[in-house]
């Protein structure tokens, strides 16, 4: 009897492992469907590069993956965006997040890699990390191409010593693929660029309500790169004489903020008096060309009398960062702050998001055909022309800039 339980129980097994594995093809075949049907791929993936990449889905296609909750599963479906550049694209696991046993740890001894990892300086990516008052991960270099994040030290029971909650996969010298663990729930998503910069991983924010902040090696008292949450969507004020100070954080196309944006310009489309402007895009999340265009010719007209100071950041994106290229093109105009994120050249006009067959993974679609002349921008973003210190109030470090000239 015991024999033939055993028997039925390995069958049960063999079966449910079986079942699993055609629902891992399942997944991978219809990411494929839809991410072939994005402009992105259309635009991109051609000649070689679609020879490369057929050849990526196969060898993906021959792996046996059985369980949706493990990494690697997440990690062999993530691999069809690699090769695409379009930051509009999103992946993320859904509800069936990694089940606590399946969850990747790591096998070295944690206290050795911290001790080693503390010796790193601040201009290093391996390091030790911050995720605000929560957590500690040491980050290290495992091949030449991947980075992989563990957790040092935890004040929270969600994550736990030696847990893995960072992946970082370099395609060019500091750009990287990340796949992170979210700090709350633990699902996996898919950053599609990430950048080490002002000693942190810039674009490791997740919008979760158990923090806002983004893995960071150094604590900063003042945060000088990013805008005060607390600051309007639109500002015009005299800051300084001969200095006009203006704020814009959003061109979106949602009907109460367009008629707020209308509002705002125009309140303020005869009272650009003065010779120098600075123009704050910091954390511009963008929104529709047609919003955007009346400042553009604002401005425009401006330059023909005045000097425009537009600060950036990595939070400058999407239409934020096509207004920013706009009016880097006229004269009088100076750049100045930080990289931009490197998302401008797909979107979305629906924000449709398609679920796979497992029900364990969502992808947001983009459905922009592009401006070819603005691929060159995506992933690497609008350099400035002058890069402001991140421990320096950004508006008082453009203010002596104006001054000097």
């Amino acid at each position: 009897m015991k024999q033939l339980l055993l028997f039925l129980s390995t069958i049960i097994v063999i079966s449910s492992q079986a079942q699993t594995g055609k629902t891992y093809q399942a997944d991978l075949i219809e990411l494929q469907n839809i991410l072939v049907r994005t402009p992105s791929y259309q635009d991109q993936i051609k000649g070689p590069k679609l020879i490369d990449y057929n050849k990526l889905v196969e060898r993906l296609r021959k792996d046996t993956v059985t369980n949706v909750s493990d990494f690697k599963y997440f990690y062999n479906l993530a691999q069809l965006f690699f090769p695409i550049s379009d930051n509009h694209l999103s992946f993320y696991q859904t509800a069936n997040f990694p089940k606590e046993a399946d969850f990747p740890t790591f096998t070295g001894n944690v206290d050795s890699l911290k001790a080693v990892l503390k010796k790193r300086s601040l201009d290093s990516l391996e390091g030790i990390y911050n995720y605000d008052k929560y957590y500690t991960v040491g980050l290290y270099r495992a091949d030449n191409a991947e980075y992989i994040g563990v957790v040092l030290n935890s004040k929270v029971p969600n994550w736990k010593k030696g847990q893995i909650a960072i992946h970082l996969y370099e395609f060019m010298p500091n750009y990287f693929k990340a796949i992170y663990a979210h700090p709350k729930n633990k699902n996996y998503i898919l950053q599609p660029i990430e950048k080490y910069s002002s000693h942190s991983l810039v674009n490791s924010n997740f919008y979760s309500s158990f923090s806002e902040k983004v893995y960071s090696k150094s604590y900063k008292k003042y945060d000088f790169v990013n805008t005060p949450k607390s600051l309007d969507d639109f500002v015009l004020k005299t800051i300084k004489p001969g200095i006009q100070y203006l704020h814009i954080k959003q061109f979106s196309a949602d009907m109460i903020k367009r008629e707020a944006s209308k509002r705002f310009y125009d309140s303020i489309k005869n009272l650009l008096t003065e010779p120098n402007l600075i123009l704050d895009l910091r954390n511009n999340k963008g929104g529709s060309f047609e919003v955007s265009q009346k400042f553009v010719k604002l401005i425009e007209q401006y330059t023909k009398v005045g000097k425009v100071f537009i600060l950036v950041n990595n939070g400058t994106l999407s239409q934020g960062e096509i207004f920013t290229l706009q009016l880097k093109q006229l004269q009088n105009v100076k750049i100045l702050g930080q990289t931009t994120k490197g998302m401008l050249t797909y979107g979305s006009n629906y924000g449709k998001r398609s679920e796979l067959p497992s029900q364990s993974f969502e992808v947001f679609i983009t459905d922009f055909e592009a401006d070819k002349r603005l691929l060159p921008y995506e992933n690497y973003g609008i350099n400035p022309d002058v890069v402001l210190l991140d421990t320096k109030d950004w508006i008082k470090q453009t203010i002596d800039i104006i001054r000097k000239k």
